[in-house]
């Protein structure tokens, strides 16, 4: 009785283990990427925002689904993992297929837009859209987290340049402009915050902005 009960037992654990073998694996959602895991529905204001944004940049990728988030500080650029499919030419290889999202935080706009005005607003959600642009963010899903690097903020900055000039703000508007947005920055190296200038007004030339140049960045963050 004994060796029939072993045996069973046997074949119920191999039969487990060559079932579990057979299961897709799914990626391991990362602690970082919870606050992203619900998507609460865009405002109308934020989404005809969002709208005037991606047409003023020409933006050609899949639609970006605008959500609000209070579990953010500010905004950020992602891409959501829907599924897993074969590489075209390796074939032990797997690519991600991803949708774009962009999160905001209505509070931080909101006060935003009041202190600074509208054009600040436009110039960081296009940020955040050029992020998407220069896929920045094709592997920023569950797989690798959500941060972006210093160069790649080098890079958005040229869409905050270019969106201020399609706002037509003039030369001086400019200057203050570039004031607030750096003084946002998480980068305040000089190196780091020179070469996001020249990105900038890169952007804002290409735009159809008058040609200007800027003065040096003048920090003014005290903690």
């Amino acid at each position: 009785m004994k060796i029939i009960t072993f045996t069973l037992l046997c074949i119920l654990l191999n039969t487990l283990t060559l079932a579990h073998a057979r299961e897709a694996k799914v990626p391991d959602i990362i602690e970082s990427t919870k606050p992203f895991a619900i998507c609460t529905p865009a405002s109308r204001h934020a989404q005809q925002t969002l709208e005037q944004v991606t047409q003023q940049l020409n933006y050609q990728g899949d639609a970006i689904t605008l959500c609000r988030s209070i579990s953010i500080p500010t905004l950020a650029a992602w891409s959501k993992l829907l599924r897993m499919e074969q590489h075209p030419y390796v074939n032990w290889k797997k690519l991600p297929v991803t949708k774009p999202y962009i999160s905001y935080n209505p509070l931080y706009l909101e006060l935003l837009e009041t202190a600074q005005g509208t054009a600040v607003v436009y110039a960081l959600l296009a940020r955040q859209v050029g992020h998407h642009i220069k896929a920045h963010t094709d592997y920023q899903t569950p797989l690798t987290g959500l941060d972006p690097s210093p160069a790649q903020m080098v890079e958005a900055d040229y869409f905050a340049g270019f969106m201020l000039a399609k706002q037509g703000l003039t030369s001086r508007q400019l200057a203050e402009a570039q004031q607030i947005i750096f003084n946002l920055t998480e980068y305040p190296e000089a190196t780091r915050l020179s070469q996001r200038q020249q990105q900038l007004l890169q952007g804002w030339h290409n735009g159809g902005g008058p040609s200007t140049t800027l003065a040096d960045i003048k920090i003014t963050q005290q903690w």
